[in-house]
This record gives structure tokens, C-alpha cells and sequence, in this order.
């Protein structure tokens, strides 16, 4: 049994750079600074073509080693290669690389097509071969990978633009449920999961993997936000009203692999699925506390409800005759709105504050990380009266912490290398030394700033104190073992107490002149005792 994706040859192709504006994605851009930076996307299809100018590296730099395709797994040719690093990412269909350079292409090299999240990295996980074609073991392994190495590379999000067609090589019932429940299983593990609609247009045409309870449906949109004829419709074969939300997905131009820097337009749920996932990136870089399902809420709550009529008929959605219905079996919830979306991402936790600014003072390298070691640290500036400050990892497991060091009004702040140590360490099955990205944010009353985010590359894990840090260690030692000698003293005068009321020790009375006598005697260095 296998899986087949399609998509349309555009005419006439519509730019990026047109594409970004329907959703308001340049309106995050401009306002918030966000650009996915930091965060790491899954497309699950068949591969990404590393030395696509739009997909090799973060900024376009020659001069700069700063992969965007941090890692690659092979589920068809190379599936026993699973550390993520053994295989150079490569596409021998291109379908894969399309849905990439939607996601995350930085536009490169005349920056007509710039992805919805430019600055964000790639996971390229190959479930597909080159006809398009893929097991449903290849498929399954590479779903279950995914999961499997969410916290290593920090894999937020993925896209995933297949399903079984009619007159195509289907999968077995039980099969189809494995998948769902598999997809499913990725949602509650923490990776929100964009699934194409499919191409098959018409009512009730939605199958496996996008009839998935959980996973985020997307249909497809032309550019003038009308639903594309070719989109796939609710309800599922378990009744489900599918999709959950739209994006434009027609006559889009994208990465065209294996041409070094050429573009290519094509239509599809396959388009639309990882637009909408590049929307999620953003709103996971404005808040990474979001679970798949906080996600996947706010963007249905943000998204421009559409009503619709049934594809072929002139004739209303019967769903859209339910007083206040959220959903239909066309549009979903309607079309993507990235800046409401990542703003209600941004307030879950304090109100958004433009006025309140951090930023990076420590230089980057070649690599474009901040490099630190033992006993250094990485400075920032501020900018708006700030009362605290606040830092996390991005691992997903982690949680946003007051910097301690850091006092009310101060106009700068560092993170030192202990500090960055004795968090990770406690983070399960997560490494030191190498490459991390940390976030951090300012702080007043109930706003905050935008989160800011440094990807830095941390070199040993031996701890150098610092002059206040050794100081207040020596304090505190000096005053354990204080308190230990005054416990111990207590203890041996109320022992000598019960003692003697018990009889075990013999007392005498001494008067003051005896006791003069005593204290007045000199105990000699050969044992002699003088008077002194």
C-alpha cells in the first residue's frame, strides 16, 4: 500500500511576496521583529534540497556556517540513519522543497518569495520517493521520528502535504487509523501539526491523514481568498466538519529544487498547509508556553470566518444555519489572520509593549551564534523602565525564569555561562555544549517586550564562579559550619546534662578561690604543670 500526493502546474504564479499580505504576516514582520528565529519546523514529504540558495543557510552569507536545515532522516532509502546528521538533505521530487521554501525560505536570490518565517529552521524528514509515492511504514517511521527528536532539534511544528486519492494505492482501513492515531499522538506530544486538506475538491473528500481528530486541516485559498476549486471539503467519513482553517495555497512560487536558485509555481492544499504552518512559528517565537492546542485554538479564534456554499451547487453550507457555528466543511474557520493570531500568542502571559525593548550587545560569529564559555557571559541592553527580566531556554519542557541578578532599572543585564549550565543540566536527555538558543524578555507591570531571541554555542560545562558568586558561596559555607559547631557544642553540654542527673558522672563542688587555682595553672610543653 502506498500514499500519493498531487499538485497543480500554476500559469500564472503568485509571488511571496503577494501571498505575505493576504495574511498579514508583513504586519508581524514590521511590528514585532518576529521571523521564526529560534524555532525549528518539520516537513514530512519527500525531502528538502539543501543547496537550494533559498534553503542552505539562515542569512544568505557565504561568509556565515549557520545551516537552516539543522537536521534530515531518510525514511525511504536510509532509514536505519537516524541520528539526524548522517545524510546531506537532498529531494529527488521537489515537492518537499516547495512546501520548505513556503514555511521558512529566506527568498534568496531576488527575495520576491520569502517564506512566512525566513529566520526559522528546517527539519527535512523524507517519507516520500521520488514518483511521490511512500509506505506506510515510511510514513509511520518518520511521524514517529519526529516525535522522537522534538527536544533535540526543538521541532515545534510540522507540515505534512499527503493523503490518499481515489484511483490511487490506498492504505487499509486499519492502517488509516493507525496513521490518525499517530498524528494525533504528535499533537499531544507537544508538535502542532498541519495536515493538507487534499486536491479532490467536492463534498466529503477529506481522508487520511487530514480527517485526523486533532491535527489542523488546511484548505486552500486563491489569492483573492475565495476557496480554490481543487480544495478538498468536510465532513470526514466519521463526521467530522473538516478543514479547520485556510491559506492561500494557488499558483504559489516557491524554491524549485535541484536548480540551485530557481522558483516554481504550483497549487495545492500541498501550498497552503505549510503557510499556515510558518504562521505557527511565529506565534510559537512571540510565545513558546503554547501547547499544539493552544495554537491551533488561537488561530481558528483569529481566523476571518468565511460562509460558504457547496462546491457545484449554488447552494449555502447547511453548517452555516447554525447560530453561531465557528466551522464549515469549506473555508473551516476561515482564512488566516498571522497578526491577531501571534498578538493573542504574545498576551497569554503580560500585554504586549513595543515601547519596552531588549537587545543583543554581545557580537556574533561566524556561525551566527554568540560563542561562550567558561566564566564569560552574553550582554544585553534595554530600552522602557524596566522592572525584571526574564529568560528560558527553548526547549519546550523549560519554563521562563526571573533573571537573579537583576535589578529594577537597570539599563543592561548578562546571562552568565553557570547560569546557563545549571539550567540545561536539568533538562532531560539535553546537551551542554554546542549549539542552544535562548530567549529573553523585559518586564514592567503586566507588559512585556517582545521576545528576543540569541542562538549561541556554549562550550564546556565546568563552572567558573564569579567574584560575587565565590563570595556569597565563602558566606555561606563559613556560615554552615557556624551553625554546625554551635549544634555540635548544644549537643555535648545537653548530653552532659542528662549524664550527670542520670549518676553516670561524678561531680564535684568547686568553691571561687579553687577555681582561681585553677584557671591560673600553666600546663607545660613537657607535660609539667606550673603555677602561673
Amino acid at each position: 500500500p502506498g500514499v500519493v500526493f498531487v499538485e497543480l502546474d500554476g500559469v500564472l504564479g503568485i509571488q511571496m511576496e503577494e501571498v505575505v499580505p493576504v495574511h498579514g504576516v508583513d504586519l508581524v514582520w514590521q511590528d514585532t521583529g518576529y521571523t521564526g528565529e529560534g524555532v525549528t519546523m518539520a516537513i514530512i514529504d519527500t525531502g528538502i534540497d539543501g543547496n537550494h540558495t533559498a534553503l542552505d543557510d539562515l542569512d544568505d552569507d557565504n561568509m556565515t556556517d549557520d545551516p537552516k536545515i539543522v537536521a534530515f532522516y531518510d525514511a525511504i532509502n536510509n532509514p536505519g540513519a537516524t541520528n539526524g546528521t548522517e545524510i546531506f538533505p537532498y529531494d529527488d521530487n521537489g515537492h518537499g522543497t516547495h512546501c520548505a521554501g513556503i514555511t521558512a525560505g529566506t527568498g534568496a536570490p531576488n527575495y520576491q518569495h520569502i517564506g512566512v518565517a525566513p529566520r526559522a529552521n528546517l527539519v527535512g524528514v523524507k517519507v516520500l520517493d521520488g514518483g511521490g509515492s511512500g509506505s506506510f511504514a515510511a510514513v509511520m517511521a518518520g511521524m514517529q521520528w519526529t516525535v522522537d527528536k522534538r527536544h533535540e532539534f526543538n521541532i515545534r511544528a510540522a507540515s505534512m502535504s499527503l493523503g490518499a486519492l481515489t484511483g490511487a494505492i490506498e492504505w487499509t482501513s486499519s492502517e488509516e487509523e493507525s496513521v490518525n492515531r499517530m498524528a494525533n499522538e504528535m499533537m499531544r506530544a507537544g508538535v502542532t501539526l498541519f495536515i493538507a486538506a487534499g486536491n479532490s475538491g467536492g463534498t466529503a473528500t477529506i481522508g487520511t491523514p487530514g480527517s485526523a481528530e486533532d491535527v489542523i486541516t488546511v484548505g486552500s485559498l486563491d489569492k483573492d481568498t475565495s476557496i480554490a476549486i481543487y480544495s478538498s471539503q468536510g465532513p470526514t467519513e466519521e463526521g467530522r466538519v473538516k478543514p479547520n482553517i485556510a491559506f492561500v495555497g494557488s499558483s504559489v512560487n516557491a524554491p524549485d529544487a535541484n536548480t540551485g536558485d530557481g522558483y516554481v509555481a504550483l497549487s495545492g492544499t500541498s501550498m497552503a498547509t505549510p503557510g499556515a504552518a510558518g504562521v505557527a512559528v511565529l506565534m510559537y517565537q512571540a510565545n513558546p508556553d503554547l501547547s499544539p492546542f493552544d495554537i491551533r485554538n488561537i488561530m481558528q479564534e483569529t481566523s476571518t470566518y468565511r460562509e460558504c456554499h457547496y462546491m457545484l451547487a449554488n447552494e449555502p453550507c447547511a453548517e452555516d444555519a447554525i447560530p453561531k457555528n465557528r466551522q464549515n466543511n469549506v473555508y473551516g474557520h476561515g482564512h488566516v489572520n498571522a497578526q491577531p493570531a501571534v498578538d493573542e500568542a504574545a498576551n497569554y502571559d503580560y500585554d504586549l509593549s513595543l515601547t519596552l525593548n531588549v537587545t543583543l550587545a554581545s557580537d556574533y560569529g561566524l556561525d551566527n551564534r554568540v560563542w561562550i564559555g567558561p566564566g564569560e557571559s552574553i550582554s544585553y541592553n534595554l530600552e522602557g523602565g524596566i522592572q525584571r527580566v526574564q529568560w528560558r531556554t527553548w526547549d519546550m519542557r523549560d519554563n521562563w525564569m526571573d533573571l537573579p541578578e537583576f535589578n529594577s532599572g537597570d539599563s543592561d543585564f548578562e546571562v552568565s555561562h553557570s547560569l546557563l549550565v545549571d539550567r540545561l543540566q536539568y533538562l532531560p536527555n539535553n546537551t551542554i555544549e554546542g549549539t542552544q538558543v535562548i530567549l529573553v524578555r523585559a518586564i514592567s507591570g503586566a507588559s512585556s517586550s517582545t521576545n528576543l531571541a540569541t542562538a549561541i554555542h556554549i562550550s564546556g560545562e565546568e563552572k567558573i564562579e564569579s567574584s560575587d558568586e565565590a563570595g556569597s558561596m565563602s558566606a555561606i559555607l563559613i556560615g554552615g559550619l557556624s551553625l554546625i559547631v554551635i549544634i555540635l557544642l548544644i549537643t555535648l553540654i545537653f548530653a552532659g546534662i542528662q549524664l550527670r542527673d542520670m549518676g553516670f558522672l561524678e561531680t564535684e563542688e568547686y568553691y571561687d578561690d579553687e577555681i582561681e587555682e585553677v584557671v591560673g595553672t600553666i600546663v607545660t610543653e613537657d607535660g609539667l604543670v606550673e603555677d602561673g
